[in-house]
């Protein structure tokens, strides 16, 4: 059988790597027969500000308002605060017409000179042999938000401290629908254009329509979230609130990785001057084939060692294996996310009562499909970096050069 009635915990990570559906596991972080050694979990936001004491970190600051597009990363402004700081301004100011994010931030960089922190928590208890210094933190005030985007790499464990967090999950047969785009360029992160903050008519209706499966789920203290890979995410803070996260590699992400030295060559070539996150490396043309290379190298080895990928299913009779083999491991805890009904849609509609930018909608939507030379750049560097068009030419690269001829060059 592939479950035992007392299957060993490490062997979570393994489970995992096999779901293709994201799983909830509901309070899951509380204190249990097993103990369990998050410090962090314990700490109230004031206990974290007081032991992060004067370190100012970086905060985003966007705007609680009904923009036509999403406020991409690259455009919000950044202030400065120590944690006292932020929670004094966003306690005192609980209708404030700001948001503030530290978001995506790595633990062992931002908090390296403070060990308690850092060491805080582990993810030994899932067999996962990763700390605080493997994982990334996410403090927001009410309204923050990460706009819909999709990880090109691995899986994603998220672990909610503080406050909640709304999640609305689309499958990767979504993708086709969910007007991906590049530009904003970040590594690895391919985004929407729909404002899931503020969604439109036109946006409401793709919610309902999709043709893949979507999810909604709001997290709360001590809950665990499992993202499988592909799978599209909107996130946003419903109350000031604290998650950390970590990344689990797959070995798909070899193929991810070279699409993504692509992308790289395509944004610091024709793609030079458009917005891009502040930590992107510039290279020129031959660095950048020289990230190609290397990548087709790394393919052509796993492909000489392993067996073939399997493409990916629906929910089949192994998730629902896998998924009692998790039930087992984590009684009353483990649960799929069952699919968005009408009346979670509307109840995600009626989440944000905003007032509209000052601007004119009109004007906004003018501006953007007028048909300028920028415009024109970003579409074709879209086209070039089009999900569909980089599995062609990774398939197309993998077939033509073999590992000896790689080696010529």
């Amino acid at each position: 059988m592939f479950c035992d009635k007392n299957p060993s915990v490490k062997s979570f990570p393994d489970l995992l790597s096999e779901l293709q559906e994201p799983v909830l596991f509901k309070n899951i972080l509380c204190t249990t027969e097993g103990s369990n050694n998050w410090k962090l979990i314990h700490w109230s936001l004031e206990d974290f500000a007081n032991k992060s004491g004067n370190i100012k970190l970086p905060f985003r600051v966007g705007k609680n308002i009904r923009t036509d597009e999403p406020q991409w990363e690259v455009e919000t402004p950044i202030e400065y605060k120590t944690m006292k700081e932020f929670l004094n301004n966003v306690t005192e100011n609980s209708n404030s017409e700001k948001w503030f994010y530290f978001d995506y931030k790595r633990m062992n960089e931002w908090f390296k000179d403070i060990p308690e922190i850092v060491k805080s928590f582990d993810w030994h208890q899932f067999g996962i042999d990763l700390d605080g210094s493997d994982s990334t933190i996410w403090i927001g005030s009410k309204g923050a938000h990460t706009n819909c985007h999709q990880d090109t790499y691995g899986c994603n464990l998220v672990a909610q401290i503080q406050g909640r967090k709304l999640w609305l999950l689309f499958s990767p047969e979504c993708g086709d629908l969910m007007q991906p785009t590049r530009i904003p360029y970040e590594e690895s992160t391919v985004y929407s254009k729909y404002n899931f903050f503020a969604p439109s008519k036109q946006e409401i209706e793709a919610i309902k329509n999709m043709p893949g499966s979507v999810k909604m789920v709001t997290l709360e203290p001590k809950d665990l979230l499992f993202i499988p890979k592909g799978w599209w995410h909107y996130v946003e803070s419903l109350d000031i609130s604290l998650s950390v996260n970590v990344w689990l590699p797959l070995k798909a992400d070899c193929e991810s990785r070279l699409k993504e030295t692509l992308v790289h060559l395509v944004m610091n070539t024709i793609g030079d001057g458009l917005p891009k996150a502040d930590d992107q490396s510039d290279s020129n043309v031959i660095e950048s084939i020289k990230f190609v290379a290397n990548s087709l190298q790394e393919c052509q080895k796993l492909k000489n060692s392993s067996e073939p990928s399997v493409k990916r299913q629906k929910l089949n009779s192994k998730d629902e294996i896998t998924l009692e083999c998790l039930k087992k491991k984590f009684p009353n805890s483990a649960t799929l996310i069952s699919n968005l009904t009408i009346a979670s849609v509307n109840d995600f509609i009626q989440k944000n009562n905003l007032a509209e930018e000052s601007s004119s909608t009109q004007e906004s939507v003018d501006k953007r499909d007028e048909l300028t030379t920028l415009n024109i750049l970003e579409a074709v560097v879209n086209a070039f970096c089009h999900p569909k068009v980089l599995s062609m030419v990774s398939q197309i690269l993998t077939h033509n050069l073999t590992s000896e001829n790689l080696e010529k060059r």
